[in-house]
C-alpha cells in the first residue's frame, strides 16, 4: 500500500461539521463524500459514524481504527484499504469492493452486503455477527478465526478461502460455495447449511454438531476427525471424501451418499444409520473393510486403534 495521503483542509472542515452533526449541534451537517476520489487518504482513527460515501474511491486508504458505524459505503472502492480494528457495525456495504483490503479484527456486525467483494482480503478475527451477506465473494480471503455467528449467507462464494478456526455456528447458509476452502477447526455447529458446495474442501477436525447440512456436497473433501454428531445429512454427498475418525453419533444420514468415501475409523455409526445411507464397492467402511455395507456385518464398528495407527 502506498503512503497514505494527508487530509485536505476542505475535508478537515467537513469532518469537523460532521462531528458537530453527530453531537446534534445546530451548525453541524452530515458528511457526504459520495463520488469523491480519496485514494490513499489517511483517516486513521477518525469518527465517521453515519457518513455517506456512495461510489467513493478509497483505494489504499488508511481507515485503521476508524468508526464507521451506520455508514453508507454502497459501491465504494476500498481495494487494498487498511481497516484493521475499524468498526463498521450496521454499515451499508452493498456493491462495495474490499478486494485485498486488510480488515483484520474489524467489526462488521449487523452489516448488509449484497454483491460485495472481499476477494483476497484479510478478514482474520473480523466479526460478522448477525450480518446479511448476499451474493458476495470471499474467494481466497483469509478468514482465520473470523466470526460469522448468526450471520445469513446467500449465494456467497468462499472458494479457496482460509477458514481456519472460523466460527459459523448458528449461521444460516444457503447455496454457498466453499470449494477447495481450507482450514482445520472451523465450527459450523447448530447452523443451517442448505445445498452448499464443499467439494475438495480441506476442513479436518471441523465441527458440524447439530447442524443441518442437507443437500450439500462434500465430494473429495478432507474431513478427518470432524464432528457430525446429531447433524442432519439427508441427501448430502460425500463421494470420495476422507472421513477418517469422524464422529456421527445420532446423526441423520438417510440418503447420504458415502460411495467412494473413506470412513475408516469413523465413530458412533450404527447399523441402522448405515443401512439408510448409500455405500458402494469402493466405500471404505468404519471397520476398514471395503464394499457395500451389509446389515449384521459389524462393519459399522471402527477398526481397533492399533490397526488404525498401523
Amino acid at each position: 500500500m502506498e503512503h497514505a495521503a494527508s487530509v485536505s483542509k476542505e475535508l478537515e472542515r467537513g469532518l469537523e461539521a460532521h462531528r458537530a452533526w453527530i453531537e446534534e449541534q445546530s451548525e453541524g451537517s452530515r458528511l457526504d463524500l459520495s463520488f469523491a476520489t480519496l485514494k490513499g487518504v489517511n483517516l486513521k482513527g477518525r469518527d465517521l459514524r453515519m457518513v455517506v460515501m456512495k461510489s467513493t474511491c478509497l483505494e489504499g486508504a488508511n481507515l485503521e481504527g476508524a468508526v464507521l458505524t451506520g455508514a453508507v459505503l454502497a459501491n465504494t472502492d476500498l481495494r487494498e484499504a487498511r481497516l484493521v480494528e475499524a468498526d463498521l457495525t450496521g454499515a451499508d456495504l452493498k456493491d462495495a469492493n474490499f478486494d485485498c483490503a486488510d480488515l483484520s479484527q474489524a467489526n462488521l456486525s449487523e452489516t448488509t452486503a449484497a454483491t460485495s467483494s472481499f476477494q483476497g482480503a484479510n478478514l482474520s478475527a473480523a466479526r460478522f455477527l448477525d450480518a446479511r451477506l448476499s451474493q458476495c465473494t470471499f474467494v481466497k480471503a483469509v478468514m482465520k478465526a473470523t466470526v460469522l455467528q448468526h450471520a445469513r449467507l446467500f449465494d456467497c462464494d468462499l472458494s479457496e478461502a482460509n477458514l481456519e478456526c472460523g466460527l459459523f455456528n448458528h449461521a444460516r447458509i444457503r447455496l454457498c460455495r466453499f470449494k477447495e476452502a481450507r482450514g482445520s477447526g472451523a465450527v459450523f455447529s447448530y447452523s443451517v447449511v442448505e445445498n452448499s458446495d464443499f467439494r475438495k474442501a480441506q476442513l479436518i477436525q471441523s465441527k458440524f454438531l447439530k447442524a443441518n447440512v442437507s443437500g450439500g456436497s462434500f465430494s473429495w473433501a478432507a474431513l478427518a476427525n470432524s464432528d457430525f454428531r446429531e447433524s442432519t445429512l439427508r441427501g448430502t454427498e460425500f463421494s470420495g471424501a476422507v472421513l477418517y475418525g469422524a464422529r456421527f453419533g445420532l446423526a441423520t444420514v438417510a440418503g447420504a451418499d458415502f460411495r467412494g468415501a473413506n470412513l475408516a475409523g469413523a465413530r458412533e455409526l450404527t447399523s441402522h444409520q448405515m443401512t439408510k445411507a448409500w455405500t458402494g464397492q469402493d466405500t471404505i467402511l468404519p471397520s476398514g473393510q471395503k464394499g457395500v455395507y451389509l446389515k449384521g456385518s459389524g462393519a459399522e464398528r471402527p477398526m481397533p486403534s492399533s490397526l488404525q495407527s498401523a
